[in-house]
């Protein structure tokens, strides 16, 4: 009678929780229902800051088992709202209302390393890392390419060893930054 979890985040990683259930409940879908980047928390000017959040938490929901991710504040307007109890948002899109102007904030790109590449279907692949600045996630998409999104939330440039499938590539990720890696077979 159960289909899946959904669960939203608002206090912090709780990876391990989601990492559980799907242990506990492997048939189970995990379902991110909701989540912002509340002003009054996170602050309005540092788009990338913000952004490495989504980053940091699909990624990790991600590698704990999520296979959905909703954000329910998609667009939104430039002073973050509306919104019924004045905590005011951002939204990876925002529209100005008074010149009716549509921006795109970095989180809007963030998602789309997740959006453009992963497939339905696709399966985790396990991922090692060895500097807690640096956060990868992998999947083999249904027709047997793989995709791996690699965050990089530190501002060193940092090279990323990418072993799969016998072989070794080898490639620098600047600092501050997000990229996909798509190997097609």
């Amino acid at each position: 009678m159960v289909a899946g979890f959904a669960f939203h985040w608002y206090s912090g990683d709780h990876f391990e929780a989601l990492r559980l259930i799907k242990e506990r409940y492997p048939s189970k879908r995990l379902l991110f229902s909701e989540g912002c980047i509340e002003y009054s928390r996170y602050g309005k000017d540092n788009q990338l800051l913000n952004a490495q959040k989504y980053g940091h938490e699909v990624i990790g929901n991600l590698n704990a088992g999520m296979d959905t991710f909703i954000d329910w504040n998609v667009v939104l307007t430039s002073n973050g709202g509306p919104n019924h109890c004045d905590n005011f948002c951002e939204a990876p899109i925002i529209v100005n209302l008074e010149n009716k102007a549509v921006s795109f904030n970095l989180s809007y790109r963030y998602i789309w390393h997740f959006s453009h590449f992963l497939k339905p279907g696709a399966i985790h692949v396990a991922t090692t890392g060895f500097d807690s600045s640096v956060e990868a996630v992998a999947f083999m998409n249904p027709e047997g390419s793989y995709v791996i999104v690699v965050l990089n939330k530190g501002v060193e440039m940092q090279e990323i060893n990418l072993r799969i499938l016998g072989t070794l590539q080898r490639f620098v990720l600047e600092g501050t930054s997000i990229a996909t890696v798509l190997i097609d077979r």
